[in-house]
């Protein structure tokens, strides 16, 4: 496991280069066009609605890195495509621990097996909880399907709503029962 805090946008690059990842965990904010208004029970979430300072239109989906600036700072669904087309050929795996990160995930598997997203908002407690059960189902050399299956229940456990559920995508002619990245 190798973190890398605050990481800016050509750090993405430079460490999918560097490290050759098999699974990429980003945790993070993501943005939507529209605020979501409002977090489930008052509770911290994963999403940003801020502006694209380039060009001074509108938030639209999109993951935020840290800038140069310290300032958040926009990263396409289009350019994470092309990034990890150009630099990810190691990696079968993406967690979008971000909200609005569907379009993303939709984006990734061009070139990524299996992309977790959120299509809404998420609850920090919701993304800990779905972790534990994800990374500890793939520590057991389960297979994505069954890793994502136990991220889910341990959100249930929590006693979470349903609605903080991520989604699996997977992308066209894989199979995330047979797919396990453990070896025996």
């Amino acid at each position: 496991l190798v973190t890398r805090w605050a990481a800016e946008p050509l750090d993405l690059l430079r460490e999918l280069r560097k490290l050759r990842p098999t699974v990429v965990h980003f945790s993070g904010r993501g943005g939507h066009l529209e605020p979501s208004g409002h977090h489930a029970n008052g509770m911290p979430g994963r999403d940003v609605v801020g502006e694209d300072r380039r060009d001074r239109e509108a938030p639209r989906d999109g993951l935020f890195f840290q800038g140069p600036d310290g300032q958040a700072r926009w990263v396409s669904p289009q350019a994470l495509k092309d990034t990890f087309g150009a630099a990810g050929s190691s990696v079968q795996v993406v967690v979008l621990d971000a909200c609005y990160s569907a379009t993303q995930a939709e984006a990734l598997l061009a070139h990524v097996d299996c992309v977790v997203s959120t299509r809404g908002t998420i609850r920090d407690d919701a993304a800990r909880s779905f972790a534990i059960g994800f990374y500890g189902g793939l520590g057991e050399r389960e297979s994505i399907a069954a890793a994502y299956a136990q991220g889910c229940a341990a959100i249930s456990l929590e006693g979470l709503p349903d609605a903080d559920r991520p989604q699996l995508a997977v992308r066209d002619g894989v199979d995330a029962e047979q797919l396990v990245l453990a070896a025996d």
